[in-house]
């Protein structure tokens, strides 16, 4: 059984080298056509271009948040919707006087920002009497004092950041807070039974 192996493989490594050596033989003629080569010619450097020519950074995140007041100027009543990508109300910032510092910041006055739920209902009220936001990273940052308020609490402190794309703080300084109607919240503890004997 030897003998056969042998031949049958060799005939295959046989056919195999005669194909490629009949590709490079195709891929070394010249083309017939003069207007053929210039068209291949002219296909390879797009090729090549396109390798070459690095493709644009995508931008991370979300884009920078626009506001209608130009760097060195003042707005006063300013209100400022911030709504989702479907045009649900997320929030509402409502100041005093707006300052836009430079491309990046706008330093706020007496800044409200009201927050809404999913359905669109009021949700949280957060009180600052000074503060900065950053434009580019959607951050809010303050430390003369912060005063946040929902149904069910009161939380006061002396510095926060709150982002608001994620919703999410931190507090600072002397901070305080106050639970309202926590008797609601906790269960009283029940009195057991007493055992029939």
């Amino acid at each position: 059984m030897r003998w056969f192996h042998k031949p049958f493989f060799l005939a295959v490594a046989l056919v195999l080298a005669c194909g490629s050596a009949g590709a490079e033989d195709e891929a070394a003629k010249p083309s017939s056509k003069k207007g053929d080569r210039k068209k291949d010619e002219k296909k390879d450097e797009k090729k090549d271009d396109k390798k070459s020519k690095p493709e644009p950074a995508v931008a991370k995140g979300p884009p920078k948040l626009t506001v209608p007041v130009p760097p060195g100027h003042d707005a006063k009543g300013l209100v400022i919707p911030y709504r989702d990508e479907k045009g649900m109300m997320q929030m509402r910032f409502t100041m005093d006087v707006g300052s836009r510092t430079d491309e990046e910041h706008l330093a706020m006055k007496k800044l409200l920002i009201e927050t809404f739920d999913a359905a669109g209902n009021p949700e949280m009220a957060i009180e600052l009497p000074e503060s900065k936001l950053n434009l580019a990273t959607r951050v809010i940052s303050t430390d003369s004092g912060v005063v946040i308020k929902r149904s069910d609490f009161e939380l006061a402190g002396t510095t926060m950041e709150f982002n608001t794309l994620t919703r999410a703080g931190r507090l600072g300084g002397k901070v305080r807070m106050l639970i309202y109607n926590l008797e609601n919240e906790i269960n009283p503890t029940e009195e057991p039974t007493p055992r029939e004997k």
